[in-house]
């Protein structure tokens, strides 16, 4: 239970910084005193066990205060990242039946209890206590599906528990100092909580990555464990500034979110003289493979591991080629996408990734390739129906067709082929594009045609398109 465990720390280690959020640090102690007060102000209002707490706050300390808060309640937690688009927050905020908000956001739509931060963190007597039912739901972790509606994937406080277990098994870490760049709304924080917890973490928050501010963070706060996804690596190993960095502090390299070739393992490797490792796994799954520290350039750059303590693998559907779908299956996964239970499982509990893999003679993973359209720039999914549909709604859009093509920072770019009769700005269209997607969604690279190329069904082959672009 995030609340137990919290007490814990708090107690037995109160001076222990678990965020760096510029010039503020949080302890433990703290963290756990005013999230008490969270839980207080949240009861206050009239939020009750398995209630949905939807936070929309900009990155900062305010975020887990009001997690843990919610959680000492035993209320639901359903982050929404600040980076959508008002109608993808509201899209979010209404499929989550979130009976209340904590925002910072002035505009943001309001559930009918709506929070500020400051009015979180009123003065009150101790929380009620929460329910220690490891089958009550804890978070809800929201991931575009491949229709492009809002998909929120549940776990409960047993699956927490299972997600701890795991990475305890996995990397025994004491007290890392790591860089948290990636939204905590990401099913990285949200479901490895406890595991931070436990392993007393400082986290230095950052608002915006930049290569340039994650060496600084490195030097200045002498972090020792670093992830990040392929483009994040490379775009530091391309900095100016990586050969001034005292990197001494770094005792291993995690990447993940997206495919990693050859040669930045090396490359990797070298700079910064330590252990790269690669993870593979989804929102829906929490955790599910990774390479082992000692393993060569050749396993990192080919392959995403075995599968991690207490995580079943199988490939399904398995050609003469060995390639398969790849299905996964944990007490650590996600019990359904919300709000319903199974959702999103096969009848015998296993999540059908849509990824497709092999696995090799020394038992590792090794994928080629997704079943599904969606592509990862920079790390972050992208799924083209939802892009098509956005672009559709310009009025001198007729058709489009949006794909990933490769690239080399980012691992993939978005490119979209729009049937028009008549010129369009690019910087108008990324502007139309702004108000309804997120920023990293919006196409790289737009291309107008008069006509697309069409299957024998009459649906635009892509594969043909993304041939070309190749």
């Amino acid at each position: 239970m995030i609340d137990e465990r919290l007490r814990h720390v708090a107690v037995t280690e109160p001076d222990a910084v678990s965020f760096i959020d510029g010039d503020r640090r949080l302890t433990y102690g703290e963290w756990d005193w005013l999230s008490d007060r969270a839980a207080y102000s949240l009861a206050a209002e009239g939020v009750r066990a398995g209630d949905v707490v939807a936070i929309l706050v900009a990155p900062g300390i305010a975020y887990p205060i009001a997690y843990a808060g919610a959680a000492k309640i035993g209320a639901v937690t359903a982050g929404i990242n600040p980076r959508l688009s008002p109608r993808e927050k509201s899209a979010v905020l209404e499929h989550s039946r979130a009976r209340a908000l904590v925002t910072d956001d002035a505009d943001a739509p309001s559930p009918g209890i709506l929070l500020t931060p400051e009015q979180l963190m009123r003065p009150g007597a101790a929380p009620p206590a929460a329910t220690s039912d490891p089958d009550a739901p804890v978070a809800i972790v929201y991931t575009s599906g491949s229709t492009g509606s809002p998909k929120g994937a549940t776990f409960t406080a047993g699956a927490l528990e299972a997600v701890r277990r795991i990475e305890a098994a996995a990397e025994p870490l004491d007290h890392p100092r790591v860089l948290q760049a990636i939204p905590m709304q990401h099913m990285h924080f949200m479901t490895k909580i406890e595991a931070f917890i436990e392993r007393r973490t400082t986290a230095v928050l950052m608002d915006r990555w930049t290569a340039a501010a994650a060496l600084a963070a490195i030097a200045q706060h002498r972090l020792t464990t670093f992830g990040g996804v392929p483009a994040q690596l490379e775009l530091m190993l391309m900095d100016p500034a990586l050969e001034q960095t005292d990197l001494s502090s770094i005792a291993r390299i995690t990447i993940g979110g997206a495919p990693v070739t050859p040669a930045l393992a090396g490359r990797v490797r070298r700079a910064f003289g330590v252990p790269v490792t690669v993870r593979y796994s989804c929102t829906e799954l929490a955790v599910c493979t990774a390479t082992a520290p000692d393993d060569p350039d050749e396993v990192v750059a080919h392959t995403v591991g075995r599968p991690l303590p207490e995580v079943d693998v199988q490939l399904l559907g398995v050609g003469d080629d060995g390639v398969g779908e790849v299905l996964a299956r944990s007490l650590a996964m996600m019990r359904g996408y919300w709000p319903g239970r199974g959702d999103g499982l096969d009848e015998h509990g296993w999540f059908h990734t849509g990824d497709l893999g092999r696995v090799r003679a020394d038992g590792r993973l090794q994928l080629v390739g997704r079943a599904k359209e969606m592509y990862i720039r920079g790390g972050y999914n992208v799924y083209p129906v939802e892009v098509e549909a956005a672009l559709a709604e310009h009025p001198s859009i007729g058709l489009a067709a949006v794909f990933g093509i490769p690239d080399d920072v980012l691992g993939e770019r978005g490119k979209a082929i729009v049937v028009c009769d008549e010129p369009l700005d690019e910087v108008a269209i990324r502007a139309f594009l702004a108000g309804r997607i997120a920023d990293y969604k919006i196409p790289d690279v737009l291309e107008v045609r008069r006509e697309l190329p069409l299957t024998p069904t009459g649906k635009v082959d892509k594969r043909a398109l993304q041939q070309e672009a190749r």
